[in-house]
Formats: structure tokens, sequence, C-alpha cells
């Protein structure tokens, strides 16, 4: 049962900084480049004028106390939408009450209302206390896929 004191919402453009913040601070804590000024602008443009991908807000007591950042792709194999979850960070002051769990349902239950087939996410190596949070929740590891990515650089290069 989720308690009272935690609310989700999608986010609205005033959460632009909040939303920043927390990604600065998830890159922190994964070792990896915070945004950068243009980045930033660009994150904000397509979240709020492109629509490109969604942000839901959690607030404990009214207070903002993560995130999730996710998007729509399209499973062939499944014939059905799929959920990406590209971030789901909470801050720490509010690890342990759950805020994580019931976000992720929120999310389940957003993908089971767009009639999804799958729900997918990432996480970084390294990152047990993620790890361990989605081995309770019996998320499957996926076997015999290996990730590749084109960068901006290559992108440009290539086209």
């Amino acid at each position: 049962m989720i308690d009272t004191a935690l609310t989700f919402r999608p986010a609205v453009p005033d959460d632009a900084q909040t939303i920043a913040s927390m990604i600065n601070a998830m890159a922190a804590a994964d070792k990896s480049p915070g945004l950068e000024p243009m980045a930033e602008h660009r994150l904000v443009r397509d979240l709020f004028e492109k629509k490109r991908f969604e942000v839901v807000i959690a607030e404990w007591q009214g207070t903002v106390a993560g995130y999730a950042a996710f998007f729509q792709g399209y499973s062939t194999f499944e014939a059905r939408p799929t959920l990406f979850i590209d971030d789901l960070y909470v801050k720490n002051e509010y690890r342990g009450r759950h805020v994580a769990f019931e976000l992720f349902k929120y999310l389940v239950g957003e993908a089971k209302t767009r009639e999804c087939g799958r729900v997918e996410w990432r996480v970084i190596q390294g990152n047990e206390e993620a790890f361990g949070f989605y081995d309770r929740l019996k998320a499957k590891k996926l076997q015999g896929w290996v990730d590749y990515r084109l960068t901006y650089d290559d992108i440009q290069r290539m086209a």
C-alpha cells in the first residue's frame, strides 16, 4: 500500500532546474559527467516542447523526492509498445521509504495503461544497490544482448 505522504505527478516546466539537479546528482553517483548548459537547454526543450520523453516527479509530503524519465518505443517481436525507463532516481534522504519501489510500480501501471508488452531499462555496471533492487522485484536480466551506441559525433560523421 502506498504511503499517503508519497504522490506522483507529471513534470511541469517549473521543475526543469530540479530535474537537472537530480540528473547531475545521479551522474555524480555514477561517476559520469553532468549536464552541460547546452545539454540542459536541449533536455528542457525535448521534454516540454518536443515531448520526446516524459518525466514523473515523486513528492514526499509535497517535496520532490525523486523522478523517473521514460519514453515509449515499440517492440516488433511483441507487436506492442515498450516503455523504456531511462532514469529512476531517488534523493538520498528519501531512500528507505519505498519511494523507488512505488515510483517503479507507477511506471509499470503506466505501461499497463498504454498496453505495453515490455518495460525495459539499463543499470550501469557497479550499481549494486540498483541490481539488488531489481533482483528483489524479480526482474529478468537480459541475456544474449549487447548494447551498442553511436554518439552524436558519430552520427554527424556518418550522416
